[in-house]
C-alpha cells in the first residue's frame, strides 16, 4: 500500500506528465494495433495517454500498488490496469510489442532480472524503453537521497552505460539513448533496445 508521500505525489502535476510517452510515440515506430505494457504505471496517466493516442492498440498498466492505478472510468475498457510484480509479469511469452518504464526503473528491485522478464514478454522485434533519471546528472545523487528518505531505499539513478550493459546482457540489441531537443543536459534520458527477430 502506498505511503502518504506516494499518495501526495500522485496529486502533483509531475505524476500526470505525459511528455515521456509523447516522446516515445514521436521517435519510435510501432506495428499496427500494438500491445504495450506501461511498467510501474503509478496513477495510470501515461497508460491512458497512450491508449488515447493509439486507439486501435491495447495498453496495459501494471503496478505493485494497485491503489495507485485504479482507473476512474472502471475496469471494462482499455487501458487495463493490473496489480502485479515486475519480477514476475503476468503476461505470456512474446505477447507484447513494447514495454515502457517511465520514471519507474530507478526504484525497482533487481533491475537485471526485471529487464530479462520484460524481454520474455516481448515479441521478436519488440522494444523495451526506459525513460528515467540521468545517473550522471548533478541532480542524480540529491534525487537518490530524497527518494531514499521519503519513497524507497531501492532508488538508484543508473548511468547510460549501466542500462546499456543490463539490456545487452538480457539479449537486447540496437541500444539507443536520446534526450529531448533543447534539453540535452537535462535530468531525463530515454534508453531503448529491441528483442532480436526470431
Amino acid at each position: 500500500m502506498p505511503n502518504i508521500i506516494q499518495k501526495l505525489f500522485q496529486k502533483t502535476p509531475m505524476s500526470s506528465a505525459t511528455s515521456a510517452y509523447e516522446f516515445f510515440l514521436e521517435n519510435d515506430t510501432l506495428p499496427a494495433s500494438p500491445r504495450i505494457l506501461d511498467l510501474g504505471t503509478g496513477g495510470g496517466h501515461g497508460a491512458r495517454y497512450l491508449q488515447a493516442r493509439i486507439p486501435d492498440g491495447l495498453v496495459l498498466g501494471i503496478d505493485l500498488a494497485y491503489e495507485c492505478a485504479r482507473p476512474p472510468g472502471g475496469l471494462h475498457e482499455p487501458p487495463y490496469f493490473i496489480q502485479g510484480d515486475a519480477l514476475a509479469l503476468p503476461m505470456a511469452e512474446s505477447s507484447l510489442d513494447a514495454v515502457i518504464a517511465v520514471m519507474a526503473f530507478h526504484c525497482l528491485p533487481e533491475p537485471e532480472r526485471i529487464i530479462r522478464e520484460a524481454v520474455r514478454t516481448l515479441r521478436p522485434g519488440g522494444k523495451l524503453l526506459i525513460a528515467d533519471v540521468n545517473g550522471e546528472h548533478w541532480m542524480a545523487r540529491p534525487f537518490e537521497w530524497v527518494e531514499h528518505w521519503f519513497i524507497s531505499p531501492l532508488t538508484r539513478a543508473y548511468t547510460v552505460d549501466q542500462v546499456r550493459g543490463m539490456m545487452s546482457a538480457a539479449g537486447l540489441t540496437g541500444f539507443q539513448m536520446r534526450r529531448r531537443p533543447g534539453k540535452e543536459n537535462g535530468f531525463m534520458q530515454w534508453m531503448s533496445a529491441r528483442k532480436p527477430p526470431a
